[in-house]
């Protein structure tokens, strides 16, 4: 068999020679019918590796006045590369956006598999450390349920709290010491609300004898621990304590998740905070802490506890309470028992009271009770 190629006008371009297996030799040729698209015709004029017909388009005369169109026209290529195209830009375009929303807003389970890689915490006193703690101390006093307990509740006292822990709308200590009326007490805005709190801050003007040993108020304090001192607001009647602390990324467990056991004795802490005004002398210790885990407590984040006295048997005061983040999604849920040794009129001390207590000095004899059946705030 053999065929020749020829151009577009019919030129021949080659002359080739095929033999089939019986030996016979078929002059073949072919039609250049658009760009790189050939037809070829033997002399028979069968027409072989003949092209689809395209609605006309494309199309060369063969043999015999035939008229055969090619399988892809010139102005066809050009659509279905665009075509390609774009779909290609389309994908890249949404793998770009979907991969920076991600990190931007990572889903919870993706965090919770793989959470962010933090830097290491500063060292405490340094310049960065101070520069940390006071944006979460600007930032905790701009939470809405801050806010709305600061104003219904005695301000913090300037005698025994740092000024960078005041809060915005602190008190001078001659307001704070005056007893003056609700609106002055309430910094001035000119509230008619009762006040039923009283604001408090753990941890701060302690005995270096004294913190350096204590877990709460030394080793869980510093950068990336507890950077700030938890904020708490005490019911009028010392039956029940709002608080809200921040959690640092250096106390977790699983990377990124805050430490169980951790958890755990901050709400020792805190519970104890609750009970302990309830003690004839004034000191107890945890006969039992119950505790569930209702969901993974993220590090990094502003978190809210709420303890209650349930009822008080003479030495023994039960409390209960629940931790949440400032959204009011449940983490934990705890219950406590607290025991008044028979000895501790032996272990009484006024500098421990004073700090569990934390009472503003001023106020404290002037304090009218809210009653021990209001909800706890």
């Amino acid at each position: 068999m053999s065929f020749r190629l020829l151009s577009s006008v019919g030129r021949p371009l080659e002359q080739y020679s095929l033999k089939s297996s019986g030996n016979i030799v078929v002059p073949m040729r072919c039609i250049h019918t658009s760009r790189n698209q050939f037809l070829l015709s033997s002399s028979s004029g069968r027409w072989r590796n003949a092209a689809r017909a395209n609605a006309g388009r494309g199309t060369a005369d063969g043999p015999n006045g035939k008229r055969f169109a090619s399988g892809a026209t010139t102005a066809e290529m050009p659509a279905k590369s665009n075509l390609a195209l774009r779909m290609a830009l389309g994908m890249t375009l949404l793998s770009v956006t979907t991969y920076s929303l991600g990190v931007l807003y990572p889903p919870n389970l993706y965090t919770l598999i793989y959470p962010r890689v933090a830097p290491p915490s500063p060292d405490k006193g340094s310049v960065q450390a101070l520069k940390d703690a006071a944006e979460l101390e600007r930032q905790l006093w701009e939470l809405p349920l801050v806010q709305d307990l600061a104003r219904r509740s005695h301000p913090l006292n300037s005698d025994t709290v740092p000024a960078n822990f005041l809060g915005p709308n602190a008190l001078s200590s001659s307001t704070s010491t005056s007893g003056g009326s609700s609106d002055e007490a309430s910094g001035g805005l000119g509230l008619e609300e009762e006040l039923t709190h009283y604001m408090a801050r753990p941890y701060l003007n302690l005995p270096e004898s004294f913190s350096r040993h204590s877990l709460t108020a030394g080793l869980l304090q510093g950068p990336g621990r507890m950077a700030i001192p938890p904020l708490l607001f005490v019911r009028t009647d010392e039956k029940a304590i709002t608080g809200v602390m921040h959690l640092g990324r250096s106390i977790c467990g699983h990377d990124g998740i805050v430490h169980g056991g951790a958890i755990a004795t901050l709400l020792d802490d805190a519970f104890f905070r609750t009970a302990v005004a309830n003690f004839p002398a004034r000191i107890g210790v945890t006969a039992w802490l119950k505790i569930d885990y209702r969901a993974p407590t993220r590090a990094d984040q502003f978190v809210v506890f709420k303890t209650k006295v349930d009822k008080v048997e003479g030495r023994k005061v039960f409390v209960s309470g629940q931790m949440e983040d400032v959204e009011g999604n449940l983490l934990v849920q705890a219950s406590a028992l607290f025991v008044q040794p028979k000895y501790a009129h032996l272990i009484k001390s006024e500098e421990r009271e004073k700090h569990f207590l934390n009472r503003p000095a001023a106020i404290a004899r002037t304090l009218e009770p809210v009653g021990e059946n209001a909800d706890m705030q």
